[in-house]
């Protein structure tokens, strides 16, 4: 696996697996409506299988794609019987889901011949991250369902963003030590021996910027939370930009 399709799968699975891990993780179950956690879960769901379509083409029978399809049978599972209004094995299923899916994150790492733990860790940081901002933007839209939810979880929202930016910083830095990409079927500019990083840390730079601003706009709470997801959609296109930039280094 290797090219645009190998940092597709990597970019679909970190979204689905980070955002399965930080909708349990921001404390939110019991709190916000049935309703959120199909929106997230779902969404989860599809990157799951559209990382399982590609891991299980390019490397049918590898421990890597049995992983990532479990997860994705889990992470659907969870949704059957949330839709069924089986909520308490449907929120047992879901954990067991997360942990699946950091299980076959990591797996996933095996599908390049090197550096396997430094693998894993840059996946995983990369699942922080994105997971961190999909899950911050698929929330403050929610708070135009529920108008009168407290400020209380998109105040957590913004400090997993913040730390989502910190893992992204720190990944980029792991992506440095791995060999340029060898990219020149889509761009001249991206075999440049240090563009990618370039890119990948200016992205990663523009989200820092964004973090204290969602910060503050949580904080103020009312029609502020309109304004932190707006700034969301800004982080959701440098975000995953970025991690589209550094995983070209991955393979």
């Amino acid at each position: 696996m290797s090219g645009a399709t190998g940092v597709m799968a990597i970019i679909l699975l970190e979204t689905a697996v980070g955002a399965s891990v930080l909708l349990w993780a921001s404390g939110v179950w019991g709190v916000v409506r049935r309703g959120f956690f199909l929106l997230t879960g779902i969404t989860a769901a599809l990157c799951a299988a559209g990382a399982w379509a590609i891991t299980a083409s390019e490397t049918a029978g590898s421990r890597a794609a049995t992983a990532v399809g479990i997860f994705t049978a889990a992470a659907v599972l969870w949704q059957v019987l949330l839709l069924a209004r089986q909520e308490q094995p449907a929120r047992w299923v879901g954990l067991i889901a997360a942990a699946l899916g950091v299980v076959a994150l990591v797996l996933f790492a095996e599908v390049r011949d090197r550096a396997f733990g430094l693998g894993a860790a840059e996946l995983v940081l990369g699942a922080l991250f994105l997971g961190s901002t999909a899950f911050g933007l698929l929330l403050g839209h929610w708070y135009l369902v529920e108008r009168r939810l407290t400020n209380r979880y998109m105040i957590v929202s913004s400090y997993l963003y913040a730390g989502g930016v910190v893992a992204a910083g720190i990944a980029t830095a792991i992506a440095s030590r791995s060999p340029a990409p060898q990219a020149q079927n889509l761009s001249p500019l991206l075999a440049l021996p240090s563009f990618t990083l370039l890119l990948a840390g200016g992205f990663v730079a523009i989200c820092a910027l964004i973090a204290p601003f969602v910060w503050k706009l949580a904080n103020e709470g009312g029609r502020s939370i309109q304004a932190a997801t707006g700034y969301f959609y800004l982080a959701v296109i440098m975000a995953f930009s970025a991690e589209m930039a550094a995983k070209l280094r991955f393979f």
